[in-house]
């Protein structure tokens, strides 16, 4: 069957443990996946995890008092129903973008 047969589907890049509890600015921010990738590729990549904060409609709420909208305890913010964290959006990237973000997840936290 050849490569280019449209009944394959990739193998899914499954999610890191841990990654999960991550938000999409997070990502943008704070893990060198640009290491990984060709910067076109980076550039790209890094506009489209903003994009994704900026679609979700439950993000997660920032830290504070507990007034506007924040939480006060941690445990408010790793609430995985918010859809900016990354089970929400995982799938919504190729294979390469996944790999670059798992492996320097990896780099980060061992």
């Amino acid at each position: 069957m050849p490569a280019t047969d449209p009944t394959l589907t990739p193998t899914p890049i499954p999610l890191p443990d841990g990654l999960e509890f991550w938000t999409a600015d997070e990502v943008a921010e704070c893990l060198p996946y640009g290491d990984y990738l060709p910067t076109e590729q980076y550039d790209d990549l890094y506009v489209r995890l903003w994009a994704l904060l900026a679609e979700a409609t439950t993000p997660t709420p920032l830290g504070g008092d507990g007034s506007n909208g924040t939480v006060e305890t941690p445990d408010g913010r790793l609430d995985l129903d918010n859809d900016d964290k990354a089970p929400h959006w995982w799938g919504r990237l190729t294979p390469t973008e996944q790999v670059a973000i798992r492996d320097a997840y990896i780099e980060e936290t061992g």
